[in-house]
């Protein structure tokens, strides 16, 4: 300890004897803020030629369909890849703009047990002979013990339903990707509605915040949990506690007194209460009393 005294001493009585020289501290430089990424869309002529492969579909028809397994469609045995790649772009297309209901699709999982469209897979068959392997129970599969669809589309991964991918399966088993959500494509509304992408990356953003709240109460070890289907700009919140709807305004007052000015410039518009397997009730958010 002494020898560093003594040469903060030394260093001090060198500064006072060499300030003709200028004895200082070199200074720090100052750091650049990294520039906010942009996010990257595909360009208008990629999508164009995407969505004129999707007019040139196949036939299909929805062939077996349950919550939280794969809804099976089938084609024509005769369709080859570049017809599959045809109605993936057209699933794709379809999905992201929420035509489930003109696909034929009935809600293909729940959220907290609630029927929803915010993930799901829709495998694609050559024919029906094998297309019932993956709802077989009991007994033989029928075409032995491997998976034979001749293509996939899946979307909804980590809660974000804009997050898909497609691919295709050869003779050989092997998966050929033909395209996933980091490639940028809109739906030609979201092209015109958000242009740059800064809705989506909101959106985005929201579904982290209700990761973030789950893992805050898991470790708390709450029955409350958070999450987001439609719209994308409503809260869930589900426990035990929101039955009644007094519980529910009670709970809607504490929590929007501690969140409002994170709700509000996330963009979250309103907040649903209720129960597991219940859908709830909605109440809306006054962001004009946010903080700025």
């Amino acid at each position: 300890m002494r020898h560093y005294f003594q040469s903060v001493t030394r260093l001090a009585l060198a500064c006072s004897l060499a300030l003709t020289i200028g004895c200082k501290s070199k200074p720090t430089p100052p750091v650049a803020a990294a520039p906010t990424p942009k996010p990257v869309l595909m360009d208008a002529a990629t999508r164009a030629t995407t969505a004129a492969a999707a007019q040139q579909h196949p036939a299909f028809k929805v062939f077996l369909q349950q919550p939280e397994l794969p809804t099976i469609l089938v084609v024509a045995e005769t369709t080859t890849d570049a017809q599959l790649k045809d109605l993936l772009w057209y699933l794709r297309t379809e999905v992201q703009s929420g035509h489930f209901k003109e696909l034929g699709i009935h809600p293909t999982t729940t959220v907290f047990d609630v029927p929803s469209y915010s993930s799901g897979t829709l495998n694609i068959y050559r024919g029906t002979n094998c297309a019932r392997e993956m709802y077989i129970t009991s007994g033989l599969d029928p075409c032995g013990p491997s998976i034979h669809k001749a293509a996939a589309y899946h979307w909804g991964n980590a809660g974000d339903p804009h997050s898909d991918s497609a691919d295709i399966v050869s003779s050989t088993g092997d998966d050929a990707i033909l395209f996933t959500s980091a490639d940028g494509w809109q739906t030609d509304e979201e092209a015109h509605t958000d242009p740059d992408g800064t809705l989506r990356k909101a959106a985005h953003e929201r579904i982290n915040y209700t990761t973030a709240q789950n893992a805050k109460q898991i470790k708390q070890a709450t029955d409350i949990r958070f999450y987001i289907d439609q719209p994308n700009d409503e809260l869930g919140i589900i426990s035990y506690q929101l039955a009644t709807p007094e519980a529910q305004k009670s709970f809607l007052s504490q929590y929007l007194t501690l969140e409002q000015d994170h709700l509000c410039p996330l963009g979250f518009k309103s907040i649903k209460l209720g129960v597991r397997g219940k859908p709830g009730k909605s109440y809306p958010i006054d962001c004009t009393t946010t903080k700025p």
